[in-house]
């Protein structure tokens, strides 16, 4: 059941044959951004590889040492087939998530990068219009993904929890029997660190275009045009929640909180 939300929320939170992506790449081409784009991503994508790579790995690793207990190999890949499927899906499907959110700091990067070389208050007003509905657009459009994201690896502490009272095994190998998964948890803390980076930047615009000269006589255009993008929020948005890098900071925390306690409770 939970594999079969996961997938329908992803479906439905992606909207793959929608035009959210043909947007973004004209915007990148429009922009000259594809190059830096695809730098930028292939940082990201080897980031996720290490991450498959560990996972399968270790995987793979408890299926070579289940076989000697179950008796045959065989068996062993039978029960942990389905895991390794379930895994590498979801680090395609974050890896996918890596290359939409790349795109959104690259815009927020070449709104500076325009109001620095060119400033025009015309001219930025109108390209923040842009920026703002681009990152409103694509929030929609994956917002629901990244919440299953979310809820599972929410889970995770969970999971150990219940692996460690039902099995009455030690910690070390409850831990051991969800390590595959941590690294998916891992996985989805860089994605949503990424997406949290966008608000974070743009939260930073209006202290740069504050600084900025327009012209003669300006002053009063200019501060009309900061508190327009300080009272328009933009930024990446989880159900219309404007997610920041604290919001992630604190998750973190509180989760790993609840774990501490539980095994210290234990020991």
């Amino acid at each position: 059941a939970m594999i079969v939300l996961l997938l329908l929320g992803l479906l439905r939170g992606t909207r793959w044959l929608d035009d959210r992506v043909l947007v973004l790449d004209n915007y990148a081409c429009n922009h000259g951004l594809n190059s830096y784009w695809a730098k930028d991503f292939r940082k990201d994508a080897c980031s996720m590889v290490v991450l498959l790579v560990l996972a399968v790995g270790s995987v793979s690793g408890r299926v070579v040492f289940q076989a000697g207990d179950t008796g045959g190999l065989f068996h062993s890949l039978a029960c942990e087939g389905m895991p390794l499927v379930v895994i590498v899906c979801v680090m395609l499907l974050l890896t996918f998530f890596l290359y939409i959110l790349r795109i959104l700091v690259l815009t927020v990067d070449v709104f500076c990068f325009q109001s620095v070389t060119n400033p025009d208050i015309d001219e930025a007003t109108e390209n923040w219009n842009i920026l703002q509905a681009l990152l409103r657009k694509t929030s929609n459009g994956i917002e629901v993904g990244l919440l299953v994201f979310l809820a599972v690896a929410s889970i995770m502490v969970p999971g150990l929890v219940l692996d460690k009272v039902v099995t009455e095994v030690s910690w070390m190998d409850a831990a051991l029997l969800q390590l595959p998964y941590l690294f998916v948890v891992m996985g989805v803390l860089r994605v949503f660190t990424l997406a949290a980076s966008v608000t974070d930047k743009c939260m930073r615009v209006p202290a740069l275009v504050n600084s900025l000269c327009f012209g003669a006589g300006s002053e009063r255009q200019r501060h009309h045009l900061v508190e327009y993008i300080v009272r328009s929020d933009a930024g990446f948005y989880i159900q219309d929640v404007r997610l920041t890098l604290g919001m992630v900071a604190k998750f973190v925390y509180l989760w790993g909180l609840i774990l501490f306690g539980f095994a210290g409770r234990s020991v």
